[in-house]
């Protein structure tokens, strides 16, 4: 039995929406590879727009996959003290966030948080460079927690901090602390209903365009020189506060 028009037009319509899908995730995930973070940052809010389905958990999927591999790629450059005291500061922001939205509307934190990046943006413009200590590292992956839990958008606190760190020291460092960050989302969203099957499914659908972003970071990041790879940081960061600024709360 041949299909009716209207059905073809629906595969047609679904296609393309498949093609810019991959595209869009593919880039941010080329982004984040070369960079640390940024794959939350620009592919979710526009994932929302076409495909819905795909926010929160199948995003956190492609997070932890996309985390994993550059884990994996840089793994001699883990500096495991720093990490664990991000983990720890990460899971603190994590908890606070969950706290904070049962008292306060979206808008607010988003507000001042986003104000907040703004600001570390333009100090480390004028020559104001953080360095990396136990309050400066607890501070920076709470925030980081705290953002990436109600914006989707977390990696910017932590890329400021790392913004004068050698190249690999940045991914590797970043991608540890997403990776425990992610998995820690997967599970309550697992146990809490908000993911299921389904979810797994579309990542599935979603894993060679991550796999491709990933690859072809591979073949160019070593072209980006350290101050270059500063100035993405910051116009990431700072793009990330706009957006936490403007960002509607539901």
């Amino acid at each position: 039995m041949t299909e009716s028009l209207p059905e073809i037009a629906l595969q047609v319509v679904e296609l393309a929406d498949w093609i810019w899908v991959y595209l869009i995730l593919i880039t941010g995930a080329f982004l984040q590879s070369v960079i640390g973070f940024g794959l939350g940052l620009l592919c979710a809010p526009v994932l929302f727009l076409i495909s819905p389905q795909l926010v929160p958990a199948p995003m956190i999927l492609n997070a932890l996959l996309l985390t994993l591999l550059i884990s994996i790629r840089n793994r001699d450059a883990i500096h495991l003290k720093q990490t664990s005291f991000s983990i720890l500061g990460g899971t603190a922001g994590v908890l606070t966030a969950g706290a904070v939205m049962l008292f306060l509307e979206p808008h607010h934190y988003r507000l001042l948080f986003g104000i907040s990046i703004i600001l570390a943006v333009l100090l480390s413009v004028v020559g104001v460079k953080p360095t990396i200590g136990v309050a400066s590292n607890l501070i920076a992956s709470l925030m980081s927690g705290f953002m990436g839990t109600t914006t989707s958008a977390g990696g910017a606190p932590m890329g400021l901090l790392y913004q004068t760190v050698e190249q690999r020291q940045i991914k590797a460092n970043l991608s540890v602390f997403f990776l425990y960050i992610n998995s820690l989302g997967i599970i309550v969203l697992w146990f809490t209903g908000s993911a299921g099957a389904q979810d797994l499914v579309l990542f599935l659908k979603c894993m060679p365009a991550i796999m491709l972003g990933w690859v072809l970071s591979g073949l160019i990041s070593h072209r980006i020189h350290s101050e270059m790879l500063r100035i993405l940081i910051l116009l990431v960061a700072l793009l990330s506060g706009i957006s936490s600024i403007f960002m509607q709360g539901s």
